[in-house]
């Protein structure tokens, strides 16, 4: 399994759309290079603003747990 992470870390730079235009550009890689079919992902249930990015760049909320939210991406979906 690989993992990927994604953290604005400068205040001044939230809420630009730079998160979402990682997220698809990691996305897109893991479809067109490693030939992936499905991405998975995942954010603490307080963070809304890792959530709208993960929406936004077309996952899907899959489940819920105690601590976290629960998205995946398919390739063709």
């Amino acid at each position: 399994m690989t993992r990927l992470f994604f953290a604005m870390q400068n205040d001044r730079q939230k809420g630009k759309g730079y998160g979402t235009i990682a997220e698809r550009l990691a996305v897109d890689y893991a479809f067109e290079v490693p030939g992936m079919e499905a991405v998975n992902a995942d954010t603490l249930l307080k963070n809304e603003r890792s959530r709208r990015v993960l929406e936004k760049a077309g996952f899907q909320c899959v489940g819920r747990e105690e601590s976290f939210w629960y998205y995946q991406k398919r390739k063709n979906g």
